[in-house]
């Protein structure tokens, strides 16, 4: 004898939706340092989560060429080893990003925002040749050389000296996997990193240049980390920092308002202000603010919710005509980070 379960027709869109997955993502910004030219510093890893249910297919995008992903696919909830190409680059600061798309699920497609900042990289340069000197006794006059400071060698390629670059490290969620690369700059990599003072939550260590895992230990964890690079002799920084692991409730977001920003400048009043709010719901977060245009200052570069980001804008010297600029506000492991809004001025006679 066989029985049939019958299921109330009202129960199955519940049932449905039990089986959707969700896409999460973290971290969602990863700093690499490394010296232009000279190889691929260490790796960071990010984690593809799948808050919901069910299955999750999902790939991962790379959109420059000096970003490296592996896997570039899977199932579930996994790791995406992510890496940059320095021998592509020149020194300075560049900025990417990786696509995580999911079709089958919600909050998808994820970016991760991948910044690589490039020191100079190590050379020494050739020594000048020899200025042959006259000899009177053959009757052979020298040319005229140019002044001296025009033959001087250039001095030879240094890195610069070796820092810690921040004192506080983005926060960590309780529960949700952490990832962050020490930013350290200057020096000579490969770098050696270890925790001279304080302690790390439990679940999360310092291994690799990266503070990495996973913790159900909310606080503030004030550490000490030493930076030990690979010049000859070899230097060693110290710095204090803090950890600080939050407990995410679920109305946390990123807003900001209003999403765009229009100015007009005319006339003799070249400087004008606009301003930003800032706000993640009803739990206080750390943000931070930045501005990709000099003529363009966002103030102050940090601080809690809620609060709001004051724009500078300073048309002087600006021709007439439209400029656009993008304020970026970053609010660690919380959806909508990081937030770009961009600012438009029409800077008129």
């Amino acid at each position: 004898m066989r029985f049939a379960l019958a299921i109330p027709l009202a129960l199955l869109p519940a049932l449905a939706a039990a089986q959707i997955p969700v896409l999460g993502v973290s971290p969602t910004s990863l700093t690499f340092f490394a010296a232009a030219g000279e190889g691929q510093p260490i790796p960071q890893p990010v984690h593809v989560i799948n808050r919901g249910s069910g299955a999750m297919r999902w790939r991962a995008i790379p959109d420059a060429p000096w970003i490296q992903v592996s896997p570039a696919s899977g199932t579930g909830t996994m790791d995406v080893i992510v890496t940059i190409d320095a021998t592509r680059l020149r020194a300075g600061t560049y900025e990417g990003r990786v696509r995580i798309e999911a079709p089958d699920a919600d909050d998808s497609p994820a970016t991760v925002i991948v910044t690589a900042r490039l020191a100079a990289p190590s050379r020494t340069d050739p020594p000048a040749a020899a200025v042959p000197k006259p000899d009177a006794a053959a009757g052979v006059v020298p040319a005229a050389q140019p002044d001296a400071t025009a033959v001087t060698p250039a001095t030879p390629g240094r890195p610069a000296p070796l820092a810690v670059d921040a004192r506080t490290l983005p926060p960590a969620t309780r529960n949700l996997p952490y990832s962050q690369a020490v930013p350290i700059r200057g020096g000579t990599p490969p770098y050696d990193t270890r925790l001279v003072r304080g302690r790390l939550p439990r679940g999360i260590a310092l291994g690799n240049g990266a503070i990495t895992g996973t913790t159900q230990f909310p606080g503030n964890y004030p550490i000490t980390i030493a930076v030990t690079d690979s010049s000859v002799p070899p230097a060693t920084v110290t710095q204090a920092m803090t950890l600080r692991v939050i407990t995410q409730q679920r109305d946390t977001a990123l807003v900001v308002d209003p999403p765009a920003v229009g100015l007009v400048v005319a006339g003799a009043q070249r400087v004008h202000h606009a301003r930003i709010g800032v706000g993640s719901g009803r739990q206080v977060l750390d943000w931070t603010a930045s501005s990709d245009a000099a003529w363009l200052k966002a103030l102050p570069a940090g601080g809690v919710t809620p609060g709001a980001v004051q724009l500078e804008v300073d048309a002087t010297g600006l021709a007439p005509g439209t400029y656009v600029a993008t304020v970026t506000i970053v609010m660690e492991g919380v959806p909508n980070s990081p937030a770009r809004v961009p600012v438009q001025v029409t800077v008129r006679k």
